[in-house]
């Protein structure tokens, strides 16, 4: 099942670094969007742990600051790239760092989870694309449950606001950091 993460091994006839030092050295030599979707894709794939990364990073004679903002931001929680990347530009645009998947339920009644929670500001923040309505029917069915879902998250008093986040956000940081102002998110 996967690369195993501390010794080298064969694939298609061809021997692959493993999957630890290829990380440190992605952390090491990309950028933050770029590195930190891959980092969050193996955790989240629970192909290592956190633990091993951090170790990995203190015996790399290449890891350095930059790697180690990377390895350090990694988690298991992000569901996509955009969730990881909209995590750098958090960071990039000085926002504080909100709660990830976080989980809003009433005894008997539904549960939504979100992308990312700011209980300090009551904002919650969700990545959208494409993909997650599909096309036809299905589109139409699946606007009308996120809707249902958004209105439940916004049912909740300490929620005042839901800002939804596209990759056209991510591209333009701008745009994400006039969104986050509006919602009363601070940012530099």
């Amino acid at each position: 099942m996967g690369t195993p993460p501390y010794s080298p091994s064969t694939f298609a006839g061809v021997t692959v670094e493993p999957l630890v030092d290829v990380l440190v050295d992605v952390a090491a030599t990309e950028p933050l969007c770029t590195a930190l979707p891959i980092i969050d894709a193996a955790l989240h794939g629970r192909q290592l742990f956190p633990s091993m990364l951090s170790e990995a990073a203190e015996a790399s004679a290449t890891a350095h600051d930059k790697a180690a903002i990377a390895l350090g931001m990694g988690s298991a929680l992000s569901d996509s790239p955009a969730e990881s990347v909209c995590r750098v530009r958090f960071r990039q645009l000085g926002a504080p760092v909100p709660v990830q998947q976080h989980v809003f339920t009433r005894p008997g009644e539904r549960t939504a989870v979100v992308d990312f929670w700011f209980p300090d500001q009551g904002v919650v923040v969700e990545v959208d694309g494409r993909g997650k309505y599909g096309e036809g029917p299905e589109a139409t069915a699946a606007h009308w449950q996120e809707k249902q879902r958004e209105d439940f998250v916004r049912s909740f008093p300490e929620v005042r606001t839901v800002v939804r986040v596209v990759w056209a956000d991510l591209v333009e940081p701008e745009r994400l950091r006039v969104k986050l102002l509006r919602a009363g998110i601070p940012c530099r």
